[in-house]
């Protein structure tokens, strides 16, 4: 004779959710017998359409607790505590754990309607190690699901993915040859952009004036022993100038512009191996570390600025 399953006890969520005698008026139960105590209007706070707002409002509620209604979800409490903390004021920021735990919360956010949430829980991922950790799976998952602001995001991230070789990637397999060949053609133009006028450096009009003129060759160490100097052309608020510049300067452009061309992204810029390396063979360690710090910065947002305005050409279905 089979014996029942006997369900799970009731348990109480953790702080902040477990306080009957907060500012509370509504008990969520989720499928694993977890109950949160929560304020019902923060479920639906900027989301007209929210779910909670037509279930509170038709009652569908069968038992109480603590005099309070209790409201059964099919979700898990693991799933259900993300989404509270992204309808609850938190300074702290959410951290999302797994791409898991991230489909799971935005499918549940999406079939409650939670317009608020959703855009706290685009942040929220796009902040997090995870976006860049697992660039290529979740632009598979955002792809497939219709996730605009996320697939964009996580395509970003792929261009830290040398995809310009043929590389054996464990994440490929989950990827469409459709998908694969837009994010190729997408990993392409962004080398091609951020590496504009780069490879020579000798045109430096993406900078601001004052910021080309701080990288004006100093006299006062001028002719040390192997120093080179090079003439480029920068704006000029009359147009367009020469100025000389340490060869060191050109050294290191001409080294991020090889790296972007297998992982275009801003943070090449900053890269530490590229600095110190340049820097090293200045001769003039503390006058170019200074120097190639501050180009470092105004090339990576330079760099970002150009890849944001490549597009990833995705018809997204939502």
């Amino acid at each position: 004779m089979e014996t029942a399953v006997q369900p799970s006890p009731i348990t109480t969520a953790d702080a902040p959710f477990n306080d009957p005698t907060d500012v509370v008026d509504l008990v969520i139960r989720t499928t694993d017998n977890v109950d949160f105590f929560v304020l019902s209007g923060l479920l639906s706070l900027r989301s007209p359409s929210s779910f909670f707002r037509h279930a509170l409002q038709s009652n569908r509620h069968t038992e109480e607790r603590d005099g309070f209604p209790v409201l059964r979800v099919v979700e898990d409490s693991t799933t259900f505590r993300y989404i509270l903390l992204l309808c609850y004021p938190n300074d702290r920021p959410v951290e999302i754990k797994s791409v898991e735990d991230v489909v799971a919360v935005r499918v549940a956010l999406e079939k409650y309607c939670m317009d608020y949430a959703i855009g706290r829980f685009e942040q929220t991922v796009i902040a997090s190690s995870l976006i860049r950790e697992h660039a290529l799976r979740l632009f598979v998952l955002a792809f497939r699901k219709g996730w605009r602001k996320l697939g964009e995001a996580a395509a970003k991230n792929t261009l830290f993915i040398p995809l310009t070789e043929d590389v054996a990637i464990e994440e490929l397999n989950d990827i469409s040859a459709m998908q694969y060949v837009i994010l190729r053609d997408y990993h392409r133009k962004c080398s091609d952009t951020a590496r504009a006028n780069l490879d020579y450096g000798k045109k430096l009009f993406w900078m601001e004036p004052e910021d080309a003129e701080s990288l004006s060759s100093s006299y006062s160490y001028r002719f040390n022993d192997g120093y080179y100097e090079r003439t480029v052309r920068i704006r000029g608020t009359d147009g367009e100038r020469t100025r000389l510049i340490d060869q060191w300067t050109l050294d290191y452009i001409r080294k991020v512009s090889q790296k972007l061309r297998e992982t275009p992204h801003p943070e090449i810029a900053t890269d530490e191996n590229i600095i110190n390396a340049v820097v090293l063979s200045s001769g003039n360690d503390s006058i170019a570390i200074r120097k190639i710090q501050t180009l470092a910065k105004l090339l990576s947002k330079e760099i970002d600025r150009r890849i944001s305005e490549v597009p990833l050409n995705i018809k997204w279905e939502r």
